[in-house]
């Protein structure tokens, strides 16, 4: 293995990488770097590229990178599928995220069941207050101008989506979306899908039950033609099997999902990967000590997973960031996390997540590696 840094930025919180093979083989990653330690994207989008499989990085403004893609605000470009499509149309859909109010609307906010919590620059003039909306952008004209639509949820305090999303064989798309619920603090989970290459969209609820066992971060990747598996972070504070991913499965492309159960494998948020050997790869954070990054694989499809053989990509981490105190409203937790993980065509891996060590300062590694041979 070989660990390098992405970017550092004293001062910043710099989290949040996603990692995005382009087809001329370039590696670009976009992420969030930000003054305040939030995990609301108050923030700059930073975009940077590589040429030599992650060996070094620099800034890039090339129109054709989907990451590069605007977005009403930095979470947006985080929270949402964006690629070309094959008509070639540019294609961007996801959660809205959170917008800034000033703190005069605060009983509005109120009023209408918004999540808004003071911004974290403790002026105190400003809220961050959680969009129930989400949002389908297209271009059909390289980049030079955007068709836009949004859709408010109603019932809903805050919703986000999650950078994990997935095109089906068929052509599907399917986008990791959760939200709070007014009136309560139980959470949903849902699958953003457009069954016809983006033209519409539809907000599928994942569980079957009510009961408060249906996480919230997840991730999703086709085992077989229609057969999708969806693993979920769950973390409640008393669940004896807290800290577990939980899995629900779609044998529809989507359209209906199986109660979620807990799995065996410990840490959150997933990210799977279908390997070139056929093998499935999860990537988590380990927020346990010695915290850092894991991997387990799956050789059947996501049916079972060799967590007795764990991969320990880091064991580093639980520094915590010199931001956290003045940080009027912590959002994270430790600051590690989120690992993506991508396969260059010499079957290499590049997982990239971000991570404090023991300056203090919260940035955006790499780790290139590679896996034995079945």
């Amino acid at each position: 293995m070989k660990h390098t840094i992405i970017y550092k930025r004293p001062g910043y919180y710099s989290m949040g990488p996603i990692p995005q093979l382009l087809p001329d083989g370039r590696l670009a990653i976009g992420m969030i770097s930000s003054p305040f330690a939030d995990h609301y994207g108050l923030a700059d989008w930073v975009v940077l590229v590589s040429e030599d499989q992650g060996e070094s990085f620099h800034s890039t403004d090339d129109p054709t990178i989907p990451l590069i893609w605007p977005g009403a605000n930095t979470r947006e470009r985080y929270d949402r599928f964006a690629a070309i499509m094959p008509d070639g149309s540019y294609l961007a859909s996801g959660a809205v995220g959170f917008e800034v109010w000033p703190v005069e609307r605060q009983q509005e906010a109120a009023d209408i069941g918004l999540h808004a919590v003071l911004h974290p620059d403790h002026k105190g003039d400003k809220l961050v207050v959680g969009m129930p909306k989400m949002f389908v952008q297209r271009s059909r004209d390289q980049g030079k101008s955007w068709q836009r639509q949004e859709w408010a949820v109603p019932g809903i305090s805050w919703m986000t989506a999650f950078p994990r999303s997935t095109r089906l064989a068929d052509g599907t798309i399917l986008v990791p979306a959760y939200v709070s619920i007014q009136g309560d603090k139980s959470g949903q989970t849902f699958a953003w899908r457009s069954g016809d290459g983006g033209d519409t969209w539809r907000l599928i609820p994942m569980a079957s039950s009510v009961a408060s066992s249906n996480g919230d971060e997840m991730g999703f990747i086709e085992a077989e033609p229609g057969r999708v598996l969806a693993l979920l972070r769950f973390n409640p504070p008393q669940s004896p099997v807290k800290g577990y991913l939980m899995e629900s499965w779609s044998d529809d492309s989507g359209l209906t999902w199986s109660q979620p159960v807990s799995t065996a494998i410990k840490g959150y948020p997933p990210h799977m990967l279908r390997l070139q050997d056929g093998r499935i790869l999860c990537a988590v954070t380990f927020r346990w000590a010695p915290m850092g990054i894991r991997a387990v694989l799956s050789s059947d499809n996501g049916r079972t997973w060799d967590t007795d053989h764990t991969i320990i990509l880091r064991d580093d981490a639980g520094g915590v960031s010199t931001l956290w105190s003045n940080h009027a409203t912590r959002t994270g937790g430790s600051d590690v996390g989120y690992p993506i993980t991508v396969q260059f065509t010499d079957g290499s891996l590049f997982t990239s997540y971000w991570i404090t060590t023991g300056d203090g300062i919260t940035h955006v590694a790499g780790t290139k590696w590679r896996l034995d041979q079945r």
